[in-house]
């Protein structure tokens, strides 16, 4: 279990690098899977396999969006119940948590068989590249228990003061997962289908272990089966903290949708294979500052939930200035090696490098904004502060990224699908700005003193 005395008064940087590095590890080596699953499919089934996995995206989104609703809610709420000294209230939001993903997982698993044929045909997916979809799909649906329980603990394991062991935890997921892709895709022949039994497994493992850890002797906040029960009253709390990361998932979601929409309207399946290659780049540094905001959240959880706000303001501007220089890396890297990064993926394909490149040197600039609104985001989850975390996450998608969908493509065409993105995210970095000048006002103020 966390260790009172050291979130207290450790030195604030001390405690960031104790936390946020192996939790950006966790979060990159755990989301790098599908980028792995990319690289494989683009080199070895080409572009229209690109193009599938990209449409097949957002079915492991509404997966990742449910665990990390159930995982993140419940361990913002453990962190303040510790930080309020209340650790019977710790364990029954942890034994509440646990069959209520388990029955989440059977629900998606009934929910994605049926629907899946249903929502490529709603998107315009159609051929070859819908029946790889189609593949890719279901055979995520059909594993939701395992990559819930891999997405939804690891987060509770970090909160119990081991964040190491989360990190290596989903290190040996993605090592697995590299190794099958290679098994699979490449030496088995099995194209996108083998790519998603992969990651089904990868994400099982880690997953098994994570569970083990959580009824082992070791766990500060240990399970116990007899224990275990789905408290309603505890079951809303969770959801309700959780939705802020439902939210900025399910944000994505509607992101990918609209955004494949778009480009199958104003552009074609190589404009699509195009955005998967951007996309799977934009996701690292994503991943990135989200492994930054959501390391920081049990510091922030208990020392809000402790009174102790001059060491929240602290951890809030570290966590900032580390997510605009993780932007700016991201910035540069599009701006002076754009080519290197599309060979990653493909190398073959004179024509979808000529489309990629054009969506680069637009989409760069969403690098700059994103970093802070998803920490903002996440920062209001951590100290419940819902309304606001759901305000920047739903608010980026429907108040501005689906308006400039529909005004920029008329317009500017292929153009205007690549610049909906940067420019939502700039739009709602002003929002992000003017509340956490209001957080920081609060913060230091004479309550904090």
């Amino acid at each position: 279990m966390t260790d009172e005395r050291e979130m207290r008064s450790e030195r604030i940087e001390k405690l960031f690098l104790k936390f946020v590095f192996p939790a950006t590890v966790g979060m990159i080596v755990g989301g790098i899977q599908g980028v792995i699953d990319g690289f494989f499919i683009g080199n070895v089934v080409g572009s229209q396999g690109l193009a599938a996995v990209t449409l097949a995206f957002p079915a492991l989104i509404t997966i990742i969006a449910v665990g990390q609703m159930i995982g993140i809610g419940t361990s913002s709420l453990v962190a303040l119940a510790l930080g309020r000294g209340d650790q019977k209230k710790a364990l029954r939001l942890i034994h509440s948590a646990f069959p209520l993903f388990l029955l989440a997982g059977i629900g998606l698993t009934a929910f994605g068989l049926a629907f899946s044929d249903s929502y490529l045909h709603l998107i315009g997916a159609s051929g070859q590249v819908f029946a790889m979809a189609n593949a890719y799909i279901k055979v995520l649906f059909a594993g939701s228990v395992f990559l819930l329980l891999a997405i939804a603990l690891d987060p509770l394991v970090r909160n119990d003061g081991k964040p190491r062991l989360a990190m290596i935890f989903m290190v040996i997921g993605v090592l697995i997962n590299f190794g099958l892709d290679y098994l699979f895709v490449i030496r088995m022949q099995m194209g996108v289908t083998g790519a998603a039994i992969a990651t089904l497994i990868a994400f099982s493992v880690s997953g098994i272990l994570l569970s083990l850890y959580l009824f082992s002797g070791w766990a500060g906040l240990k399970l116990k089966p007899h224990s275990i029960c789905l408290d309603p009253g505890v079951t809303l709390r969770i959801i309700k903290a959780g939705l802020p990361s439902f939210a900025m998932q399910f944000s994505i979601f509607f992101l990918l949708f609209a955004n494949n929409y778009m480009l199958l309207r104003y552009g074609s399946e190589l404009a699509v294979s195009g955005y998967s290659i951007i996309g799977y780049s934009f996701s690292i540094f994503t991943l990135f500052v989200e492994g930054i905001a959501v390391g920081s959240q049990p510091i922030i959880g208990f020392n809000y939930g402790a009174r102790n706000y001059s060491r929240v303001a602290k951890t809030l501007k570290i966590a900032i200035l580390s997510c605009l220089g993780t932007g700016a890396a991201g910035f540069l890297l599009f701006m002076f090696f754009p080519e290197q990064i599309i060979y990653i993926f493909n190398h073959d394909n004179p024509e979808l490098l000529a489309i990629t490149l054009n969506g680069m040197e637009i989409f760069k600039f969403a690098f700059l904004a994103e970093g802070t609104v998803v920490l903002g985001s996440i920062y209001f989850q951590s100290i419940n502060g819902v309304r606001s975390a759901l305000f920047i996450q739903l608010g980026k998608v429907f108040l501005f990224l689906i308006p400039l969908l529909l005004i920029f493509p008329p317009l500017l065409g292929l153009d205007g699908v690549w610049l909906a993105t940067p420019a939502a995210e700039f739009l709602m970095l002003f929002g992000v700005l003017g509340l956490l000048w209001r957080e920081f006002s609060f913060l230091r103020g004479p309550i904090s003193k």
